[in-house]
Order: structure tokens, then sequence, then C-alpha cells
């Protein structure tokens, strides 16, 4: 239910929120795809003791399964859903450690918008591709 809260980092003039749905196994291939897996590998290696046989195999085991992956060669393939945008100086950052409904503590200070407030419609996106020199 932290999807009711689109949000942007503070710096950034517009928010645009992204919604995707996808199982398990197509996020465990893609960061293998995006190189963050064969280094959370080569960090799980130096810090577990080289002398524990049955987690060494299994971290071989798994690095012998991902070999054929080449870092950055992108293979899958995901739909995502393009809910709106929202342009952040019309609102306030909101403070870390603030509580809001269904997302619990702000954990940094951000922007954070309902996705009720989005803009969404035909006309809005002639604006924003106006506004940001797109169209």
């Amino acid at each position: 239910m932290a999807g009711i809260w689109a949000e942007a980092d503070i710096g950034y003039d517009y928010g645009i929120m992204v919604k995707c749905s996808v199982p398990q196994q197509p996020i465990l291939q893609f960061f293998i795809e995006v190189c963050g897996f064969s280094r959370l590998l080569d960090f799980a290696e130096e810090k577990i003791p080289s002398q524990d046989d049955l987690f060494m195999k299994y971290l071989k085991g798994i690095r012998d399964r991902v070999r054929k992956y080449r870092c950055g060669e992108i293979q899958t393939l995901l739909k995502g859903f393009i809910c709106g945008y929202f342009k952040t100086s019309e609102f306030s950052p909101v403070k870390e450690g603030k509580t809001l409904p269904y997302l619990g503590v702000v954990r940094e200070e951000r922007y954070l918008v309902s996705i009720d407030q989005l803009k969404w419609k035909k006309d809005d996106w002639k604006k924003f591709l106006k506004e940001t020199k797109l169209l």
C-alpha cells in the first residue's frame, strides 16, 4: 500500500510515478543483469569465512548459474504503467520522521504526494512535454 504515494527527491523539478508488478524471479534476473548481483556475491565471499565449505559451495553454485549473463546486458522485459506526474514546486517536501498513512515513518526528507493529486490527463501530459521542452 506504500504505492499510494508518488515521490521525488529534493532538487528535482518533477516526480513521475511508474508502477510495475514483478514476480520475484524477474527481480532477481534484473539484479543479475545490472551487475549488482555479482558485487553482492563478491561481498558475501569476502565476509564469509573461507573454511565454511557449505556456504562457499552455495555461493559458487549461484555464481556458476549467473556466469552466462554479461554485466549491463539487459535481457528481461517488464511492463510498467505510468500513473502520472507532479511538479515539485507545487508541493512542500515531507520532513524525515513524519508518519504517513500506509507508508509509515518517512526515512528521509523528500517530496511525497498522494496519487490522487497526480496529473495524468492528456492535456496534463502535453503541458508537461512543453514545460520540459520535450515537445
